[in-house]
């Protein structure tokens, strides 16, 4: 699945390029394990193998411009080797988790009918969740210039304080990543604070 979903990555070279790319895959799935690990949710290998291809292939909508987020989405949705890799169900997740990505829109509040019909399916409220999680990977590479080395999660009572490794001054991507928190705090029940950690 994942050779497949990385040759069609290539196709429209990631969106914003392969280093953008693997580095959003690698925090969000860094974020998805520490995530688990502090009891915010109980998502299984099938789950983290969603988020990884939703990781990888967000921005591909770019390469043919518009609303890159709904380009992303029809752009896998459109994939025939994808739907044959994944089955049309995991392909409908994939791609909604890449459509939500960015700050807006709310999930919650999305009008669209497809959405809203899919959302109150067995996978809806594990869209949001995951889509939650990429938010803030995303935000974390908001230069696009890798700077953030590593993530990890600390959690104190209903707070989650979201500990970024760099060594050069990654405050682009910290102050993207708290305005892009608001739906990981509304789905994981928590507060969270965003900040630069020295080694």
């Amino acid at each position: 699945m994942l050779d497949v979903a990385m040759e069609f990555g290539r196709k429209y070279n990631f969106g914003r390029g392969w280093g953008h790319a693997s580095k959003v895959r690698d925090l969000a799935l860094k974020i998805f394990d520490e995530t688990k690990r502090l009891g915010l949710h109980d998502m299984g290998s099938k789950e983290r193998l969603w988020l990884e291809i939703a990781a990888l292939l967000h921005d591909v909508g770019v390469s043919i411009g518009g609303e890159h987020h709904e380009s992303s989405r029809k752009l896998i949705l459109s994939s025939k080797d994808l739907r044959e890799a994944l089955g049309s169900s995991d392909l409908e997740v994939v791609a909604w988790i890449a459509f939500f990505h960015r700050k807006k829109p709310d999930p919650f509040k999305y009008q669209s009918h497809e959405w809203r019909e899919f959302f109150k399916s067995e996978y809806g409220n594990v869209v949001v969740k995951l889509a939650a999680i990429l938010r803030i990977a995303d935000a974390l590479d908001r230069s696009l210039l890798q700077l953030v080395e590593d993530v990890e999660l600390e959690k104190s009572d209903d707070s989650v304080l979201v500990k970024i490794y760099s060594e050069k001054d990654a405050y682009v991507e910290v102050e993207r990543a708290q305005k892009k928190a608001p739906l990981f705090e509304k789905v994981f029940n928590v507060k969270v604070e965003v900040k630069q950690m020295l080694r």
